[in-house]
């Protein structure tokens, strides 16, 4: 669900079963768009080497300055008087037009993050050169109005229930192409723009709707008390803990296939390169993934629908970056630069959990699902929130594999209960902050001690 200023926008997705002359079309698109793609991007990097680098002061009599390049940008490559247009017109024959600007603006989107940053000054990695096999997606951003012929079928089934309609819808060069229609769209929405992906398991369409009569409406204000809120505690032993004692098991389905994974990539790594059977094994192994995929994408809308279905109406979450959890650890080197061990080895079984858990996914779903039920999700920094006790304040030190919160007070509750409950206390605002009092080396630790209020 997206909104705008003036619209409100949804993305459907449907699969679409294209005749194999489509299906040539479409594959020859890819493999067109990803040339464009790496051609557009080689020569950013070219310009960005160049000229990157500031000329402050240089004797013009003894040094020659060649005539520097523009740098390139959306509107210059997409021009027809491009270099690339006359050299590689191959690439050009048979596409549409907006198809090729759209990705051309994709390499734009891309390039601009590596080099200034998003919106919040975050910038991400070298944009990488695409291989034919990654490059599975493009966008056409215009539809002509009626683009999409839905007529009602006239058989039935066996048991007298009627059949799903029948469906086309039109891509510009493409054609007709037939689209299982398995959900209506809603009355007063049109069809601005279609994104054509690649999969696994066939072809799919994602039709972003609009529908400029709902005005925008602002997400209500809640007051978030002790009797409305609910804080969740998220993990590997236990999906999540509610702070009121209810837990939501982990599936683990990564983990339940992953010795039918790894058999599955020995048999294709047996086969001869470039074969029939082992490409044959490659898309299996592709299957199951994708299967896997949707799977956990399932269980994070039944465990999101589970939660939001409740009374309560504000849900405190953790402020977790799991991309930052299962890093990899730095390198460790002696005088002689020689490594060391650095706890990598232990350490990927559980950068492996945290990637099977989907924690980012679920939080995002279950924010989109709140949202619409007219609920909030607040993120709070989830710091020492399973070391300090929920009774008495205490900070009891204790490691990840401790599962139980044992403390001083004679408080004995699960690690993760616990979290939960400072989770919505630190939502709240009543959780205590953690003052360190300075001690001398003559001073033995203590295992706990009390945790001082700060003056609000």
């Amino acid at each position: 669900m997206k909104r705008s200023k003036d619209t409100f926008k949804l993305n459907y997705q449907y699969r679409i079963v294209p005749n194999d002359q489509q299906v040539y079309q479409l594959n020859e698109w890819l493999y067109k768009l990803c040339r464009i793609h790496n051609l557009m991007l080689e020569e950013r990097f070219n310009w960005w080497e160049r000229n990157r680098h500031s000329v402050n002061a240089c004797p013009i009599f003894v040094t020659h300055l060649p005539e520097l390049k523009e740098q390139p940008g959306y509107y210059s490559q997409k021009r027809a008087t491009h270099w690339s247009r006359e050299t590689c017109k191959h690439l050009y024959n048979g596409v549409h037009s907006q198809v090729i600007q759209e990705a051309i603006k994709r390499v734009e989107d891309t390039f601009n993050r590596f080099i200034k940053g998003d919106l919040s000054g975050k910038r991400s990695g070298k944009p990488r050169f695409k291989s034919v096999r990654r490059y599975r997606t493009f966008s056409i951003p215009q539809l002509k109005p009626g683009c999409l012929a839905v007529t009602p079928n006239p058989h039935c089934r066996k048991n007298g229930g009627t059949r799903r309609d029948i469906a086309y819808i039109s891509l510009p060069k493409v054609g007709q192409v037939k689209l299982i229609y398995h959900r209506p769209i809603p009355e007063g929405f049109t069809i601005k723009a279609v994104l054509v992906s690649r999969r696994a398991d066939g072809w799919y369409v994602t039709l972003t709707l609009e529908d400029k009569s709902v005005p925008t409406l602002k997400s209500p204000e809640i007051e978030a008390t002790q009797e409305n809120s609910l804080g969740l505690d998220v993990g590997l032993e236990k999906f999540w803990t509610a702070s009121d004692g209810e837990i939501e098991p982990i599936q683990q389905h990564y983990r339940r296939s992953e010795s039918k994974l790894a058999s599955l990539a020995n048999r294709k790594d047996s086969k001869p390169h470039k074969s029939a059977s082992r490409r044959k094994l490659a898309k299996k192994i592709s299957k199951h993934h994708q299967r896997l995929q949707r799977k956990r994408k399932q269980f994070h809308y039944k465990s999101a629908a589970k939660l939001v279905n409740r009374d309560e109406k504000v849900f405190f979450v953790e402020d977790i970056k799991p991309g930052n959890l299962s890093r990899r650890n730095k390198p460790k080197q002696n005088e002689k630069g020689e490594y060391l061990p650095n706890g990598q080895s232990a350490k990927s079984g559980l950068n492996k959990s945290i990637n099977d858990a989907g924690w980012g996914q679920f939080l995002s779903i279950l924010a989109y699902k709140a949202a619409k039920a007219g609920k909030a999700v607040v993120k709070v920094k989830p710091h020492n929130t399973s070391q300090i006790c929920s009774c008495c304040n205490r900070l009891v030190k204790k490691d990840l594999s401790v599962r139980m919160h044992e403390c001083l007070c004679g408080l004995i509750l699960d690690r993760d209960w616990n979290a939960a409950i400072n989770i919505k206390r630190v939502g709240l605002g009543i959780f205590p902050t953690i003052k360190r009092r300075k001690r001398s080396r003559k001073e033995p630790l203590k295992e706990a001690y009390t945790v001082i209020f700060d003056s609000v």
